[in-house]
Formats: structure tokens, sequence, C-alpha cells
């Protein structure tokens, strides 16, 4: 409770101021519970997978698995946890470990040390045959990673965020151009909506298109506003995307983040999760929006609604 509250202060001030390894072949048991995310590397063949051993999910139980025919068979890959002292990682849980692979042989794994907010990683570009360890600083009161990427083995991009206070957060955009050996902030929380990334909302998802072209969807827990932001400059700089809320939809609300997904330069899909109570009751809904002019306009004109509540706009 206490922690909450500090945190509750430093968001008001804030806003005021504003080489080891292997692999070995394996059978995933019974007993290990195999998580719904999963990274398709850019080759069609390629995947990676990971799960938590026994479902304890700190680092010491995270297995890494990756398939070279389609998830047909499967080989688990040693971490070599062990170059790091045991206090950067013993009970780090899942909210905080986040792996990403970009191909079949660059792969990164991310956790933060609360205790002192230093981002540990350990990077693989060998497909899992050595690692090499690495750590950062981070700003002040980044206590979870929110989302991970790189584009290209050296640029990446990572998104962390504050312990959540009153449905709001401070989210952090940090940058790397030398393969996460160091980060530049890129962009913060503000106050001003036009300027940088928003305070509301406590859950965020992030993806890049190329160096250049990104997007970072934010849930909003206390209105039906569609939270999306896009930038053109490598993430220094954010502009608000208008979304419509479909007609009938301004008393939910939004409790996922959602970001487009494309299949060429023009267009693209967006899934927003509608949500509200009724009588007791709880409704969910799944707006289906599409572009085709990059994700500068978005179409609202509902036209279908089948039985599993999913709506497609056009």
């Amino acid at each position: 409770m206490k922690r909450f509250l500090a945190h509750l202060l430093i968001l008001a001030l804030f806003l005021t101021g504003c080489g080891i390894g292997g692999k070995q072949n394996t059978t995933i048991s019974s007993n290990t519970t195999m998580s719904k995310s999963f990274s398709k590397a850019n080759e069609s063949d390629i995947m990676w997978k990971w799960s938590f051993k026994n479902n304890h999910k700190t680092l010491e139980n995270l297995q890494i698995f990756k398939s070279t025919d389609r998830g047909n068979s499967w080989t688990e890959i040693n971490l070599p946890i062990n170059v790091f002292p045991k206090d950067a990682y013993s009970d780090v849980y899942v909210e905080n470990v986040v792996p990403y692979f970009l191909d079949s042989n660059n792969g990164w794994i991310s956790w933060i040390n609360n205790s002192d907010t230093t981002l540990y990683v350990i990077k693989t570009t060998d497909g899992g045959k050595t690692w090499n360890k690495l750590s950062y600083k981070l700003p002040q009161l980044s206590q979870s990673i929110s989302k991970i990427q790189f584009v290209t083995q050296n640029t990446g991009w990572l998104l962390v965020v504050s312990d959540s206070a009153v449905e709001q957060q401070i989210k952090y955009l940090l940058k790397t151009n030398d393969g996460g050996k160091t980060w530049q902030k890129v962009n913060v929380t503000s106050s001003d909506p036009y300027s940088g990334l928003p305070i509301v909302g406590t859950s965020t998802d992030m993806i890049f298109y190329g160096t250049d072209n990104g997007w970072i969807g934010v849930s909003n827990p206390i209105s039906a506003d569609v939270i999306l932001y896009k930038t053109v400059d490598g993430g220094n700089t954010w502009s608000k995307v208008s979304v419509p809320t479909p007609q009938g939809y301004e008393k939910y609300c939004i409790l996922s983040a959602s970001v487009p997904i494309f299949k060429d330069d023009k267009n693209g899909t967006l899934n927003i999760d509608f949500y509200r109570t009724n009588d007791g009751k709880s409704e969910n809904h799944t707006v289906t929006y599409v572009t085709n002019d990059g994700g500068n306009t978005w179409s609202t004109n509902i036209y279908a609604y089948d039985e599993n509540k999913h709506i497609f706009v056009n």
C-alpha cells in the first residue's frame, strides 16, 4: 500500500513538471504450460515459443523452444542465466520477462530488476548456440516491459511502464541502434497529448514497420475513445490518430491495447475490444476497423454483426 501511494505522489509530481549456451532436442512435457505468446520470425519455416516449467513464472523456469519446420518439431534452447548474479533474476515474474526473436539467428530475452530499475538482456546472434549478456540502467519508475521489438539486428525499441495508479501509468519509449548494448530515451508520457505518450491506460502495445513507421495502442478504462498513436520518424515524435467510436458504443470502455496489422503500405486492420457491464452482466464486442491510406483514416460504417459479437466496419 505504501508503495502504491508513493507511486501516486511521484506520478502527480511528474505530470506537474511535465558467449555461453547450448541447445538440445526435447519433447514438450505434459507439465509444461506453453505460453499463448509466440514469435514467428521473418523466415516462413522458423518459429519460436516460450513457456515456464511447472507454471512457475520466474526466469529460472523460462524455457525457449525453436522450430525450423513450422511447429512440427521443437528444439529447446538452453539459457545461460547463471552468467548474472542471482539477485539480477530471482523472483522476476512473467510480466517482466519478455523474449523477442527477429529471425532464425537473432533473439533477445529481457527483464527488469524492480529493485534498481536495471534492464537485463541476454542476446543471441546464432540461433541460441551462444548468448551475450547486456545490462542498462532505466529511467526512474520503469517497473515492467510492455513490449520489445527489433526491425534489424541493430535497430529496436523498448516500451517500459511504471506501476499503475488510478488507471494511469508513466510510459517510456527507448531506442537502440547497436543491438541493445545502449538505449536512448526517445519519448515519454506527457500531459500534452500532442507531444508525448498518453498517461491514461494500463495496457499498451507497440509495433514498428521498418525503421521509421510505428504504432502504439493504449487501453482506455474510462471511456470508449480509441487511443492510437503513430510515428513516422522512428519514435521521436508521435501523433494521435482519430479512430471514431461506433454509434451505440459511447458508454463502453477499452480494456486491452491494440495496434494495426498491415498487409502492405496502405491496407490494414485494427481490432478494438469494447467492454461494459450492463445490469450486472459483462458485454464484450470486437470491432474491426479498416484503412486503405496507411492508417491516416479508419472507416466506421458497421454493416455486419454475427452471433459471436464480432462487428466489421468499413
